[in-house]
């Protein structure tokens, strides 16, 4: 009984062994890429692009927005260094500077609609949000909140956060976070927080959805898939990768030099 009991312990590993390796397998094979672009792109800072295409870079604080036929050039020392430039709505570009607790709000021509100085909170970082809101995490509290543009007011939606946040992407009705464990979480505007579980360990990170994400490690791009936990190396031509972005599709990396696009397809 007890040689059968052991046979029955190794045929049941060997089914869940299987069955991991053939979820894993089909995840990390439901991706395809392909290079579609390389352009030059001498520049310090890498922000991201937008739905039209625009693609923004910064040099000696320096804002550039830039497409096949114009350059747009916005610059403001007052409030010290760029620390994060949000491109997810281009009739709102979202300036912030950590350094001087404020921001600045750019419209599509690259004019000036709003700059704020916050006097009561400390933000670690600003996210777009829907409403003309924004997210924002205050370090002082340790809480996650939403800022309005129109009123200038500002509510707390989640408990403090007791581990710091390393990165943090907003889709709107969502703001999703990694912390300094490497776990991944949500919350919505009602402040319920969900865990997404984790990711591997990473150098810089961002979201494609709310349902996957890339990841540079030792020079190395990876595609993972939250839900089903699971890593993919793509395998690329770029090194001395500085930043990335994704959008719509179109995963675009950016080096000492040029910028090269790649089109994703899950």
């Amino acid at each position: 009984m007890l040689i059968c009991y052991f046979c029955v312990n190794i045929i049941y590993m060997k089914i869940l062994l299987l069955f991991f390796f053939t979820t894993f397998f089909a995840t990390a094979q439901n991706i395809d890429f392909e290079k579609v672009g390389v352009k030059p792109a001498k520049y310090d800072v890498f922000w991201g692009n937008d739905i039209y295409g625009n693609n923004y870079f910064s040099t000696s604080n320096n804002l550039y927005k830039i497409n096949e036929k114009d350059t747009l050039n916005y610059t403001n020392n007052k409030y010290g260094k760029i620390t994060g430039v949000e491109t997810f709505n281009m009739l709102q570009t979202v300036v912030f500077y950590k350094q001087n607790n404020a921001f600045v709000l750019l419209d599509a021509q690259f004019n000036e609609i709003n700059s704020t100085i916050f006097s009561e909170i400390n933000c670690e970082f600003l996210k777009p949000a829907s409403q003309n809101e924004l997210w924002f995490y205050d370090s002082l509290s340790q809480q996650i909140g939403l800022y309005n543009l129109n009123s200038k007011n500002y509510k707390f939606l989640s408990n403090p956060i007791n581990k710091a946040i390393k990165y943090a992407y907003s889709d709107y009705n969502y703001l999703f976070w990694i912390d300094v464990e490497n776990g991944i979480y949500s919350i919505n505007k009602f402040g319920k927080i969900a865990s997404l579980g984790k990711v591997k360990p990473f150098e810089k990170v961002i979201f494609s959805d709310k349902s996957d994400l890339f990841y540079l490690f030792d020079d190395k791009m990876y595609y993972y898939s939250v839900q089903n936990q699971a890593s993919m190396k793509i395998d690329i031509d770029e090194k001395m990768i500085k930043n990335f972005f994704y959008k719509d599709g179109i995963l675009s990396i950016f080096t000492d030099c040029q910028i090269s696009t790649y089109q994703i397809k899950k």
